[in-house]
């Protein structure tokens, strides 16, 4: 199923823990996601976003104060998405992430999620809040998916087969993976570091980014521990760095790597995977662990609260 998300810029931190969210479902293939990040420089953003709804099968809004002011999120994006669901061709559904006189608005006569439409913002742990979006949101894929599909036989719709073609990959392929993953690991950092400066007793901003690096703090006034993290995409001249290594200092050099802290990127005859040193830079001992981006995004994540007395239940 394809979601069209809109969503107001300035509620940018949503939309990125939304997507964390969602990433088991699109790992699963049951969504695939579209936010107007898809749109390149020079095209048209009307045609861009007319497109995307008209595949569109779910809208699923970001609801805030600043979205119902954006005049292009609420009188063209939900406007249009308005018009296709009275045509039966999308389904709106509402997310509340901040407080806002939503129920006044025509998303009032909708479902709209968290449960009981109790803002993402004002939840205690607002994982849960996003655990109960995706749980709706599976419920309505299931049901959606069996509508859609009454016509078929019933032997044939319980046919599934995942096809897998071989393929060489090249250095160009490595590095697309490479820069793909880095976006993916820096965004689930930038979404968790919001989160966590949210918490009491706890601080946490980027401190610094760059070509293929970023530099991110976290202070734990409770028990007076910080810690900084750096974490860098290799690139062809630190093929010691690996493809992507961490260090709980402010920057990466060749003193401060240490071993179990790098990366390297493999494959095998059909796709592309993370995996990870034991023993640092000679890749001695690689790990026969398969990881994406978003696992290695979670495993770093984990290991740097950990450094201040913090951890996920």
């Amino acid at each position: 199923m394809k979601a069209f998300i809109s969503y107001s810029h300035k509620d940018e931190n949503y939309l990125e823990r939304l997507k964390v969210h969602l990433a088991q479902m699109k790992r699963e293939g049951i969504i695939a996601e579209w936010t107007d990040k898809e749109i390149h420089a020079g095209s048209s953003l009307d045609n861009e976003i007319n497109n995307a709804l008209d595949t569109s099968e779910i809208f699923l809004a970001l609801v805030s104060p600043d979205y119902i002011a954006s005049n292009y999120c609420y009188e063209k994006e939900f406007e249009t998405a308005q018009k296709m669901q009275d045509e039966d061709q999308l389904m709106i559904v509402p997310i509340i992430v901040e407080p806002c006189d939503w129920q006044k608005t025509p998303f009032g006569k909708l479902k709209a999620l968290p449960k009981d439409g109790k803002a993402i913002s004002e939840w205690t742990n607002p994982n849960n809040a996003f655990l109960n979006v995706i749980e709706e949101l599976r419920r309505l894929t299931v049901s959606k998916t069996f509508s859609s599909n009454e016509l078929l036989n019933v032997a044939q719709s319980q046919v599934v087969r995942n096809y897998k073609v071989k393929k060489n990959f090249s250095e160009v392929d490595k590095y697309n993976f490479k820069e793909i993953s880095y976006e993916e690991i820096k965004n689930y950092f930038r979404a968790s570091i919001t989160e966590l400066d949210s918490l009491e007793n706890l601080q946490a901003r980027f401190t610094n980014e760059g070509k293929g690096f970023f530099t991110c703090l976290i202070s734990n006034r409770a028990n007076n521990q910080n810690s900084f993290l750096t974490v860098q995409a290799g690139s062809d001249g630190q093929r010691h760095f690996g493809d992507l290594s961490y260090s709980f200092s402010e920057q990466i050099s060749t003193n401060s790597i240490q071993m179990g802290k790098v990366f390297k990127i493999d494959n095998d005859d059909y796709e592309q995977f993370w995996t990870k040193s034991s023993q640092g830079f000679g890749f001695s001992s690689q790990s026969t662990s398969r990881l994406t981006a978003h696992l290695v995004a979670e495993e770093i994540w984990n290991e740097f609260i950990s450094e201040v007395g913090v951890s996920v239940d």
